[in-house]
């Protein structure tokens, strides 16, 4: 396991070429990519933001929910289109960059709500299918205010897609009141990639090692679940106004991983 940064780290303190840049002087050896908007689809800007990475390698790219990931889903045929469509500029954004994990949200779920799981079923197969095509796995995130938000939401995606893999954002899954290591466990072999975050004991976030997770605990189950994946380090701006402080939290992840 390797230790990364997203560039969502610095979201609204940097644009994102920006943030790529300052990634290269952490000294981390992977980093995802988060693209903030809708500018930043397409190859021009995929090659402006391999420039500012400087050979830093790109795992994962993430899209903002609301461009796309809704239209695709949608029981129109043109909005489908359409969301397909700007899905395939985002691919080819993520695919320059050499980004081989797509992390999804879906759309965000509504009070008193249920997803059309059924109904959705063939337009997430075509997601997953058009991902693989350039060369990218389609990865669902535990995100709290979207579907994938239970354990038993986990069992249901795995029956409906079988080449569905998945995103354990630590901080989105404690959000849940979900117990972190039971949440990697119910994902087994199709979880592919993770974020971590932490809250403190008064509910606020922290970079890891200043909260209350166990990152031990999670770094042997990831193990026991054969995770062959990275870490990547995923933190609001707030907590990364001080340098020395992500360095820290780095250096912590390292040692908690046994990472590079």
């Amino acid at each position: 396991m390797r230790i990364g940064v997203s560039t969502a780290a610095y979201y609204g303190r940097m644009e994102t070429e920006e943030a790529a840049a300052y990634l290269t002087t952490l000294g981390v050896s992977c980093c995802e990519a988060f693209l903030q908007t809708m500018s930043e689809y397409g190859p021009a800007f995929a090659q402006t933001l391999k420039q500012h990475l400087g050979g830093l390698e790109v795992i994962s790219a993430h899209s903002k929910t609301l461009h796309f990931e809704g239209d695709f889903l949608s029981q129109s045929p043109r909005q489908r289109e359409d969301g397909f469509s700007m899905m395939e500029t985002f691919l080819t954004t993520a695919q320059t960059l050499g980004a081989h994990i797509y992390v999804f949200h879906g759309p965000p779920r509504l009070r008193g709500d249920s997803p059309p799981l059924a109904r959705w079923q063939p337009h997430v197969q075509e997601a997953i299918m058009r991902s693989a095509a350039h060369g990218v796995t389609l990865a669902w995130e535990t995100v709290s205010w979207c579907w994938l938000n239970s354990l038993g939401r986990i069992a249901d995606f795995k029956a409906l897609w079988p080449d569905l893999r998945f995103v354990l954002d630590v901080k989105q899954t404690i959000e849940l009141g979900l117990d972190v290591i039971e949440t990697v466990n119910a994902m087994g072999e199709r979880l592919c990639h993770v974020h971590v975050l932490d809250y403190d004991a008064d509910g606020r976030h922290v970079l890891p090692g200043k909260g209350r997770t166990d990152f031990r605990a999670l770094a042997r189950a990831l193990r026991v679940n054969g995770y062959a994946g990275d870490i990547i380090l995923e933190p609001y701006a707030t907590q990364t106004e001080n340098r020395q402080d992500v360095l820290d939290a780095i250096a912590f992840l390292r040692d908690t991983f046994d990472a590079d």
